[in-house]
């Protein structure tokens, strides 16, 4: 008994103390290591949370930029259609110029043309004998060429 009396007391002095200090280290780390791994968790969460309105944010933001490009290229279509039809009757406006150009030429043509024509007849009534028949027989000839 005594022996084992020396025993306990043995272990109680120099064996008990030493493994209830590494039992007390070991629960130590691993209730350290559950406070790392909740506090990482809840980091997990924050960063999730974060990476969502990241997220919602930038979907918003290419929103806004693709609302504020449709809306630039709609106001280069009507600027592009705006000039194209001023271009238009522009164009227009100087091809009824032309026209009215060539218009009142050919009216100065068609005018000379038939004093021209008038004048040749009146040569050749002048330059005839002055008989009614002969005379009526030329404006007749006249008027024919010149219908022609």
């Amino acid at each position: 008994m005594i022996a084992f009396g020396l025993f306990v007391w043995f272990c109680w002095k120099f064996v008990w103390p030493p493994l209830l200090a590494a039992m007390e280290e070991r629960a130590q780390k691993i209730e350290q290591g559950l406070k790392d791994s909740e506090e990482s968790a809840k980091k997990i969460l924050e960063a999730e949370e974060e990476s969502k309105k990241m997220l919602t944010k930038a979907k918003n933001e290419a929103k806004k930029i693709m609302d504020n490009a449709k809306s630039q290229s709609e106001k280069m279509v009507e600027e592009a259609k705006t000039k194209a039809s001023d271009e238009k009757e522009r164009i227009v406006g100087s091809a009824q110029s032309e026209i009215e150009k060539e218009v009142v030429n050919a009216k100065k043509n068609l005018e000379i043309d038939f004093a021209t024509s008038v004048m040749a007849a009146v040569k050749k009534i002048v330059a005839k004998e002055m008989s009614l028949s002969n005379h009526q027989d030329t404006v007749d000839k006249s008027l024919d060429d010149f219908r022609k």
